[in-house]
């Protein structure tokens, strides 16, 4: 209730008017004020002591899809969801941000926005009308036909490029070979062991 409290509320609001709103003492329910002071979505001024929702204007979503466009470059803009429920005019302002051109939404399917980017104007350029509508004009096969547009196209989906199974050479037997026996009997050199020996009587 008090989050809910705080969401729909533009300015910052004292323990008092907290209190009076939830009928509850948040100064001596200290499991209550741990939560409300270390809520990431939530603001604490120790100085003037008052609570405020961390989302409550378009400027401030900017600054949220700024930060986290610059430091999860890797991971690629900020959840919309993530956004969600922070600001009861997210919807609105995302889309007044995104028609101004200082953002740029990734839709789902339906329109409505995903992942919101910051829009560095450094990094805008001018692109012909022309390869636009080319681009426009690309069509993007069904993921059900895409691996036979692929095929149709001379190229390979991943699963032909999967590593085969590698098995072990198997191990070479070593030939027997036969041993030539040398004859060092030198009382047996005038008999012919290729024939059956008959002894002389």
């Amino acid at each position: 209730m008090m989050i809910q409290f705080l969401r729909d509320c533009d300015h910052p609001q004292s323990i008092v008017s907290i209190q009076s709103r939830a009928k509850v003492d948040i100064t001596k329910n200290q499991s209550l004020w741990e939560k409300l002071v270390n809520n990431d979505k939530i603001e604490y001024d120790p100085v003037n002591k008052t609570f405020a929702y961390k989302v409550r204007a378009a400027q401030d979503i900017m600054g949220f899809v700024q930060t986290e466009t610059f430091d999860m470059i890797n991971e690629g803009g900020m959840d919309y969801k993530d956004l969600k429920d922070s600001y009861s005019k997210l919807g609105n302002a995302v889309e007044e941000l995104a028609a101004e051109g200082r953002i740029l939404v990734i839709r789902n399917k339906d329109g409505n926005p995903r992942v919101l980017f910051y829009n560095d104007i450094q990094y805008n350029t001018m692109i012909d009308e022309e390869f636009k509508k080319m681009w426009a004009d690309i069509g993007i096969p069904d993921e059900t036909d895409l691996p036979k547009a692929l095929e149709n196209a001379g190229l390979k989906t991943m699963e032909v490029f999967e590593k085969k199974v590698v098995t072990d050479p198997k191990p070479k037997r070593s030939k027997v070979r036969s041993k030539r026996i040398k004859i060092t009997n030198t009382h047996l050199a005038h008999i012919d062991l290729s024939k059956d020996y008959v002894p002389k009587k």
